[in-house]
């Protein structure tokens, strides 16, 4: 089974307000540690198939964009799909 999140990057603007935000729509562990290094974690020890669709990624924080990205090299169960704002 494949657990779809669509994250909203107007939503992500800055690095605390991003991983408030991770923390509850992906439902990160209480003791999620609310930094780039956790996040990274928690996508690459993840083994389910997870795909990631991201819009408004141009006003994502652009560490943890970065941390997606390498996060998704990383783990082949990850896919992270930037997605065209009209």
């Amino acid at each position: 089974m494949t657990h779809v999140y669509e994250l909203d990057g107007n939503q992500m603007t800055s690095s605390a307000q991003a991983h408030t935000y991770l923390k509850e729509i992906m439902q990160f562990p209480e003791y999620y540690g609310m930094n780039a290094d956790a996040l990274f974690d928690c996508l690459t020890e993840d083994s389910r198939e997870v795909l990631v669709w991201l819009n408004s990624s141009d006003k994502i924080d652009k560490k943890i964009l970065k941390t997606f990205e390498e996060a998704s090299q990383e783990n082949p169960f990850l896919t992270i799909v930037e997605i065209e704002d009209d």
